[in-house]
């Protein structure tokens, strides 16, 4: 009787010290900070590159590329748009071009930016506040989708350096659906359109980002990078392929 004793002792103390141990790690789990989420989450980046056919009011105007590759301190996000739209009743091509470095930590370091096409160029270079850990609007999603895991009704607070003003904006986004998008992932030349089109079709799941100014929506998928966006005026962007995007007729070529 004293042996069976020892033993159910024995294995209330495991299983005593199991729990504790359980729930030690959940609760170390939870008290990670989001800065901490954010360093895990980066490490699993991996370099990509995307292009995005341009519409307003459901007519192609343009195209759009998304990168983003490791460097030796860090990484660097390089983006382009190409549109030919009406200004001042005139057909313009625009050109605009972005490069951004930024820290192992995923903060950004510093950008570049320019814009050409209209009546006054611009052109930026800028190097945030030292430590104020602001990232572009354009990459504030990725920092976001690798610090949890996504679902409708989260909100996070983020903190966004505007190129334009030159300040830095705390910005709260909600993620208000979750959808699954149709893109093409390939592209073949049709003889008989004269055009690419979408040789095989695959499916992403996407969270829709809301600002609370609704301005913009976007869907980005699991590791933050976007899948599609539509603005008030008619324009929006889509994910697609290299060729569909830049390489058919009557848009701005590469």
């Amino acid at each position: 009787m004293k042996l069976n004793l020892d033993r159910r002792v024995l294995a209330a103390a495991v299983l005593l010290c199991w729990a504790i141990g359980l729930a030690w790690m959940v609760r170390r789990r939870h008290d990670v900070s989001d800065a901490d989420r954010l360093a895990l989450g980066v490490l699993r980046l991996e370099p990509a590159t995307y292009f995005y056919t341009i519409d307003q009011t459901g007519k192609p105007i343009g195209w759009a590329s998304s990168s983003l590759d490791t460097a030796a301190s860090g990484f660097t996000a390089r983006g382009a748009v190409r549109v030919r739209a009406l200004i001042a009743g005139d057909s313009q091509s625009v050109i605009a071009s972005s490069t951004a470095h930024l820290t192992r930590a995923f903060a950004l370091d510093t950008f570049a930016f320019t814009i050409n096409g209209i009546e006054h160029p611009l052109q930026l270079r800028e190097t945030p506040p030292a430590g104020s850990g602001v990232l572009l609007p354009s990459l504030a999603p990725i920092a976001i989708m690798l610090t949890r895991a996504p679902h409708i009704g989260a909100s996070t607070v983020t903190r966004i350096y505007n190129p334009v003003s030159r300040r830095v904006e705390t910005v709260t986004l909600r993620i208000a659906a979750e959808s699954l998008f149709s893109v093409a992932d390939s592209a073949v030349f049709d003889t008989a359109r004269k055009n690419w089109v979408a040789a095989h079709i695959d499916t992403v799941r996407a969270w829709q980002l809301v600002p609370p100014s609704r301005a913009i929506s976007a869907w980005v998928d699991s590791r933050g990078r976007l899948v599609a966006a539509s603005e008030p005026g008619g324009l929006s962007m889509t994910r697609s392929t290299y060729e569909i995007a830049t390489l058919n007729p009557k848009l701005p070529k590469p």
